[in-house]
């Protein structure tokens, strides 16, 4: 017999979006053990690409946007630094009451990660993600709980913006799409969460500052 499987629906920008938070959702869900070791457990860009070798694959998401009652499976290319960031939101929201007790730290002279290494992102827009994490707990939380492309993600994005600019070094212009910006800040506050963070570093003047237009 034939394959009689047809190609899902052609997906909007909005569907992709919500389709990447949709399905790091189920990821997080059915493989929590190897999310877990992706995120936490890798240090360097061989071991992640090990862990998210391991954790790819076929995996069941049901009434996600990737997938209607005619489409029997779909292939799915999310780019890693997103994914990364998808799951940790997936990992906010199970945590959300440790998350939203989170408190504000003040503005560091340097932001230094060791998971900078395998996010696949630019360090510069790491170190923000981190410097945000800090500074604002609330407001990365509140973002990562709206839907993409929604409203209330504009509204979100919107009130980061003073955190946007303290928080990029000096020099530096943001180049980064508003998914791959929205993954950061999920990640950075996913690993201020569960990951040890360096001791603090008094700041006489912040090297972390509003970038130069």
């Amino acid at each position: 017999m034939g394959d009689f499987r047809r190609p899902g629906p052609t997906l909007t920008a909005k569907d992709q979006a919500e389709g990447a938070k949709e399905f790091g959702e189920c990821l997080f869900n059915r493989r929590n053990d190897l999310v877990r070791q992706t995120l936490f457990a890798a240090t360097r860009p061989a071991e992640e690409a090990a862990y998210a070798k391991l954790m790819s694959g076929s995996v069941q998401c049901f009434g996600i946007v990737f997938s209607n009652d005619m489409v029997e499976e779909r292939r799915i290319n999310i780019p890693p630094d997103i994914l990364r960031g998808m799951l940790a939101e997936a990992g906010l929201e199970r945590s959300y009451e440790k998350a939203a007790a989170l408190q504000p730290l003040p503005l560091q002279q340097i932001y230094n990660r060791d998971w900078y290494a395998v996010t696949g992102r630019h360090v510069s827009v790491d170190e923000m993600g981190a410097c945000v994490a800090d500074t604002n707990p609330a407001g990365v939380l509140a973002l990562s709980r709206t839907k993409p492309t929604s409203a209330e993600e504009n509204t979100a994005f919107g009130a980061l913006m003073g955190n946007f600019g303290k928080c990029l070094r000096a020099g530096v212009k943001l180049q980064a799409s508003r998914p791959a910006l929205r993954a950061a800040l999920a990640e950075a506050l996913f690993q201020r969460l569960n990951a040890p963070t360096p001791a603090p570093t008094a700041a006489t003047a912040p090297a972390v500052e509003a970038a130069k237009n």
